[in-house]
């Protein structure tokens, strides 16, 4: 069996729906810590909790008022995800190769992760675009054509031999739509539209934003993985 197909299998045993690969090769080493390849691992939010979300007016109020949180699909994701990445991470190691886990807990570890401005030195946003998955859209998130922005993912960045392709950046398909400028209710959301090396303060101001996850849901494509 190939290191690709093992990586898959173990990826979906522990829970993952996605598994893809992306050549960071060309990428300064500061972002790539010196591995040429990355693998993301993701999992979809469920159609259900996508339409509570769009019919809950403040949904994670709500839920902060609740003191329910640790029950939120979205985070519980998240976490998952991150954990599939620390289990491939010393999956790979043990079968002799280099890795190295983005997961939200090694990043704040090794220092990678800038609290003050909410970035890492390479998003799994950037890897999903290497890998053809998506584009970004106007409240900068990924949307990908299956599932819109449903998507918790983590990366891992490894030498293991995984087989990628060169693949053509994604345009943006948002065309007018300024669904989720219109829904973002504390005007984080600039309206910009994104192409390549856009930067992120040109969509979003994060500071404003208070991760009510409205944009996610109510992107078209989203709603449209929804139905």
């Amino acid at each position: 069996m190939t290191i690709e197909n093992e990586v898959i299998q173990e990826a979906k045993r522990l829970g993952a729906e996605l598994v893809s690969f992306a050549d960071i090769s060309h990428l300064p080493s500061n972002l790539s810590r010196n591995y040429p390849y990355a693998v993301l691992v993701g999992i979809r939010l469920t159609p259900g909790y996508l339409e509570t979300i769009s019919s809950t007016p403040d949904y994670v109020g709500e839920m902060k008022r609740k003191n329910l949180l640790n029950q939120d699909e979205f985070g519980l994701k998240e976490k998952k995800t991150d954990h599939i990445a620390d289990e491939i991470t010393s999956f790979l190691v043990a079968k002799g190769y280099g890795a190295f886990s983005q997961s939200e807990r090694n990043l704040l570890q090794v220092g990678c992760y800038d609290e003050k401005n909410h970035t890492t030195p390479l998003s799994h946003k950037a890897i999903a675009l290497l890998a053809g998955l998506g584009w970004i859209g106007r409240h900068d998130l990924l949307v990908t054509p299956e599932y819109g922005s449903a998507i918790s993912m983590c990366t891992i960045l490894t030498n293991a031999p995984v087989p990628t392709e060169s693949k053509p950046c994604v345009s943006s398909r948002c065309g007018n739509c300024t669904i989720c400028l219109e829904s973002c209710p504390t005007g984080a959301i600039t309206g910009k539209s994104w192409q390549m090396g856009t930067p992120r303060e040109e969509l979003v101001d994060v500071f404003c934003c208070t991760t009510c996850l409205k944009c996610l849901a109510l992107c078209p494509w989203t709603q449209q993985y929804r139905k």
